[in-house]
């Protein structure tokens, strides 16, 4: 890992040396860029006024979010400072419909609207996670949180968060909703500035930011560096008690990680590199048994894009894409002296289990967009290759047969080479019918390997009396099976080549209002999920188990966000779903989907507007277990949190002191049945100071 962070400090440094260019920034200009001279500059409306971005993750370019022909949310970089908001798990909590579990490797799953993933090795699978449009899951095990189970938030701009059927758009994934990470450029900072953390539980981080402007040479580098021990909670029992168990004893939760982030900038050119290293410790285990971890992931994309505006013939956009992933585990499923039931003896240091695997994705994309009349038309192509290579699971046990081998060997059946060619073609037409009305309809073709799919969408945004709009939104997703789930078995998971894609049906209605102090939007839903994919049986977590598509569940939830300003600077915020989600094979409430999950806070000023303070109450209700699973509902549960900042408290030095869970809240996230009896335990009090110094 050291020699990342060599080569991030010389791509970061800037060619002219950081040169200024003599130039004063305006308050508002500050507030963009992440950083001002004093609150009382500020009124809590231009705030709300700021966050009028305009949006990529809807499709169309250049709407807000209450004009957009979606349900979207957005957060800011001032909200996530004002609310000690860390890493991107920590924003998505901040979402209507959106949760965010454990899984027993602690890596964290996106569950948006009830559609709960990840049941088959990888994380957030049916969630489409972007970072500046570039798509950041795995085509091996799928999912984005899996190879960045920590990604920090300090380098973003904003987060745009689609909640409902994207594939019209974006393609495979997009089932339950997108998320665009947005980060910061040499358009929106410049200059250096470091940053530095402590807090509970061995957390350090340290970061820096470098930005310059050469004429049309523009560059912008981030580095971080986060070190933690974790809170290694107390685990009295786990998937092995009775039997050979390490249990009681406490969770592996350290975790070491380096984020970079780099972008230059010439004339219509964008090259944006991005490079996550991350080490883990493996929390509970791969088989709900405790044991020595050691999981390691590497990330690089790289992606080169080029505008070209004629007046013509409209906007040509073309985009160059690569991601090179590495996975790599060293796991022990099973604790020393455990004993296979079928056979005499036992294995004495344990069941030992080496995953590596090497994922790759290039594409191209090109896009042609064109205003005709009172047509605004999209068109374009995309073409690609992802593989998963050199993939490789040894180990001393056959988790399939149930069998012990005679040494640590490859797994027969397991690992191999896959690839697949990509393909996609797409069209989009948004009708502004008058000046009140507008829609959008949108087609897209996907070809994954042999798995096709056509992806509709429409929408109808209709300006009411005082700027209120209504919006009626159908659309189609699908997510194509990850080449795991179709032919590289993993450990506990057997592939299925004949798997079909997970496809989902959304109609959505929303209401969405805008004032000068005021934003809030109600919106409700119904999704039908068909074909997801499971695994058969209950969990053993000593053998692997097959994979189907199952018959699916229907869900329908309603979503309240609300934001509104108290004077010149006071703010509250509210963030509140209720939802649904039904079984389809078996009628009753699906598991692990809370009815009603939500947020509220607000942000007081004190000393002249010196000093904020913002609280913030986060809450779940209970969650229904698997059936057959006679364990009690999981408890719902509620997390208060407070962040204290003060800015330029000397010179350009701030500070910011945040606490999550600050009454020791216990609570957990629910484990399988057959796994953890008690569930994954969930971290108490915690603290945490930052300080970032604007040289």
């Amino acid at each position: 890992m050291r020699q990342w962070v060599v080569l991030s400090l010389l791509l970061a440094i800037p060619p002219d040396a950081l040169a200024a260019e003599g130039k004063v920034a305006s308050s508002r200009e500050l507030l963009r860029m992440g950083f001002f001279q004093d609150f009382e500059e500020l009124d809590i409306a231009e705030l709300l006024e700021s966050a009028d971005v305009l949006l990529h993750v809807a499709g169309v370019g250049d709407e807000t979010a209450e004009a957009a022909p979606g349900v979207v949310s957005v957060l800011t970089d001032e909200d996530m400072r004002q609310r000690g908001v860390r890493t991107l798990g920590q924003a998505l909590e901040l979402i209507p419909s959106v949760d965010v579990t454990t899984d027993g490797l602690g890596r964290p799953r996106v569950v948006m609207r009830g559609v709960f993933s990840g049941a088959t090795g990888g994380g957030s699978e049916d969630v489409l996670i972007l970072i500046n449009g570039h798509r950041i899951d795995d085509p091996f095990l799928g999912g984005a949180t899996l190879l960045s189970p920590s990604l920090p938030v300090a380098n973003v701009r904003r987060i745009e968060v689609l909640r409902g059927a994207g594939s019209a758009v974006f393609g495979s994934g997009a089932v339950a909703g997108v998320v665009d990470i947005v980060t910061y450029g040499p358009e929106e900072f410049s200059g250096i500035e470091g940053s530095v953390e402590a807090g509970s539980f061995g957390t350090q981080r340290y970061g820096i930011r470098l930005g310059s402007r050469a004429g049309e040479f523009r560059t912008f580098g981030f580095l971080q560096f986060e070190d933690t021990n974790g809170p290694r909670l107390a685990v009295p029992a786990d998937s092995q008690s009775g039997k050979a168990s390490l249990a009681p004893g406490r969770t592996s939760d350290g975790l070491q990680s380096i984020e970079t982030n780099y972008r230059i900038e010439w004339r219509d050119f964008t090259m944006n590199l991005r490079v996550g290293n991350t080490r883990a410790d493996g929390f509970i285990g791969l088989s709900d048994a405790l044991g020595d971890n050691d999981l390691s992931y590497r990330q690089i994309l790289v992606d080169v894009a080029h505008e070209r505006r004629t007046a013509d013939s409209g906007v040509f956009r073309t985009k160059l894409t690569f991601a090179d992933n590495r996975y790599q585990q060293f796991l022990q499923p099973l604790p020393p002296h455990f004993r296979v039931p079928s056979q005499s003896g036992e294995f004495d240091r344990g069941v030992f289990v080496e995953q590596n695997a090497y994922s790759r994705r290039f594409g191209i994309e090109g896009e042609w967009e064109r205003e005709l009349g009172d047509h605004r038309l999209f068109a374009g192509l995309s073409l690609g290759r992802e593989s998963a290579q050199d993939v490789e699971v040894i180990s001393n046990y056959d988790f399939e047969t149930g069998l012990g081998l005679e040494g640590f060997e490859a797994l027969p059946g397991a690992g191999g080479d896959d690839d697949r060619t990509l393909f996609a073609l797409f069209v989009r037409d948004q009708w502004r019918a008058g000046e009140r009305a507008a829609v959008t309809a949108g087609l897209r073709f996907d070809q994954v390997g042999d798995v096709s799919s056509l992806s509709p969408r429409l929408g109808a945004v209709f300006t009411l009396p005082n700027d209120v709009r209504l919006k009626l939104l159908y659309g189609r997703s699908f997510r194509a099976p990850t080449l795991a789930e179709r032919e590289l078995s993993v450990p506990l998971i057997v592939a299925e080549p004949d798997l079909d894609p997970v496809r989902i049906d959304t109609l959505e209605a929303a209401v969405a209002v805008k004032r000068r102090a005021l934003r809030a939007s109600v919106s409700g839903y119904l999704s039908y999920l068909r074909d997801a994919i499971e695994p058969i049986g209950v969990f053993d977590p000593a053998r692997s188990r097959a994979i189907r598509n199952g018959p699916g569940t229907n869900l329908r939830g309603l979503e309240l966000e609300l934001r509104r300003s108290l004077g010149k600077s006071d703010s509250v915020f509210v963030s509140l779903a209720v939802q649904h989600a039904e079984d389809r094979r078996t009628g009753q409430d699906a598991p692990y989907v809370p009815g009603a999950l939500g947020s509220v806070g607000g942000t007081v000023f004190f000393k002249g507007g010196k000093l904020s303070a913002t609280p913030v109450w986060s809450f779940r209700t209970s969650r229904d277990r698997e059936p057959g699973d006679a364990r009690a509902p999981l408890a719902g549960h509620g997390l208060l949190g407070l962040t204290l900042r003060a800015p330029d408290v000397y010179r350009s030095l701030s500070l910011t002191l945040s606490g999550r869970n600050l009454l020791d809240q216990g609570y957990g996230e629910p484990a399988v049945l057959g796994g953890v009896p008690g569930d994954y335990p969930r971290p108490g009090r915690s603290v945490l100071l930052q300080a970032t110094y604007l040289f």
